[in-house]
């Protein structure tokens, strides 16, 4: 992860080096449209959310990496409304799949010193969670869904008008309701939830 992370600070700096705004000034234009992308870290506290005994089929790395992308619009100067996406990556062992978890989610977030250089900013979101867990040698995954929510806070570091980059915590929780599975067509009932966090650097484009 320190590789990508460094990727996106050096980036984001390349990226917003021809427009440097005047903070001490005052000269900030806040742009309203944005478009990101995510790299994350992401640990459950289980996998065990398909409501059967061999589903996994081993033990879930608890610690996966992952990515994403975030899409919306700037209210005001510092609400934003938008909609994340975001997906991380969980080795079996003794499995040639993985087990994918991830949430799709509709997000609000209030930045502090918006026309500064830094931004705090605390978020909250809700939306749709699932674990996927791969079947090589099936057609077809296995696909536990549920309703998701997140608490996050973090911070934003403006480099010009245009580009800024992130650093987000967040904690989620996820409540399972409905296994499919794509490879025999059989869907079920499960319930159980779980929880988890993540953290993550994000390259945002503003327009």
């Amino acid at each position: 992860m320190r590789r990508r992370c460094l990727l996106f600070v050096a980036l984001a700096f390349v990226m917003g080096a021809e427009a440097v705004p005047s903070f001490a000034t005052g000269e900030v234009k806040l742009r309203n449209w944005y478009l990101g992308i995510q790299t994350v870290s992401g640990e459950r506290d289980e996998f065990d959310v398909f409501a059967k005994p061999d589903l996994p089929p081993g033990v879930v790395e608890s610690v996966g990496p992952g990515g994403g992308f975030v899409f919306g619009r700037r209210f005001g100067d510092r609400f934003l409304l938008g909609l994340q996406m975001v997906l991380t990556t969980h080795q079996i062992d003794g499995y040639e799949g993985d087990l994918l978890a991830g949430e799709a989610l509709v997000t609000g977030t209030v930045l502090f010193n918006e026309r500064e250089v830094v931004q705090p900013f605390v978020r909250g979101g809700v939306g749709g969670g699932m674990a996927v867990l791969e079947q090589p040698d099936l057609d077809g995954n296995v696909v536990s869904l549920g309703p998701a929510a997140i608490v996050a806070a973090g911070v934003q570091f403006r480099v010009s008008s245009r580009v800024s980059f992130e650093l987000e915590g967040a904690g989620n929780v996820t409540n399972f309701l409905e296994v499919n599975d794509d490879a025999t067509g059989d869907s079920w009932q499960v319930r159980t939830s779980h929880v988890g966090w993540r953290v993550g650097m994000g390259l945002y484009l503003w327009f």
